[in-house]
């Protein structure tokens, strides 16, 4: 066949390609923020509740916390805490002075209302704490 003899098709114009990749790739990007945020946001929390806290505050709150009318508990608490937070010569001589007027009111099952200067002593510790830290 003689390629003058060749039937001539017509070319047609290209078709329309629908391209949605600009909505897909910002759709990835939005899906991908809000996932990167999430994770940062639980990783914060998770930081700030996991974060090193002195542990000398949280005694000190637990100090702080001391309900005088169970003088029972109190007393259990003030030598516990007492005797993690006397770090210095003062606060271990008032402990010192303090422990054996706590032991009244340990080991029994009825006791009686803290004495006044048994709180005063107790009040005294844990503002010389405060002042401490």
């Amino acid at each position: 066949m003689n390629p003058n003899e060749l039937p001539i098709r017509d070319i047609k114009p290209l078709l329309p390609i629908p391209d949605i990749s600009i909505y897909l790739f910002l759709g990835l990007l939005v899906v991908g923020l809000l996932v990167a945020g999430t994770i940062t946001f639980f990783a914060w929390r998770w930081w700030q509740s996991h974060r090193a806290i002195d542990p000398r505050i949280r005694w000190l709150e637990q100090l702080d916390r001391i309900d005088y009318g169970n003088a029972k508990k109190a007393a259990y608490i003030m030598t516990k805490y007492g005797r993690l937070l006397a770090e210095d010569k003062r606060r271990e001589e008032i402990l010192e002075q303090l422990i054996p007027r706590l032991e009244r009111y340990k080991y029994k099952k009825e006791v009686p209302l803290l004495d006044e200067e048994t709180k005063r002593f107790m009040k005294l510790f844990i503002e010389m704490s405060h002042d401490a830290l």
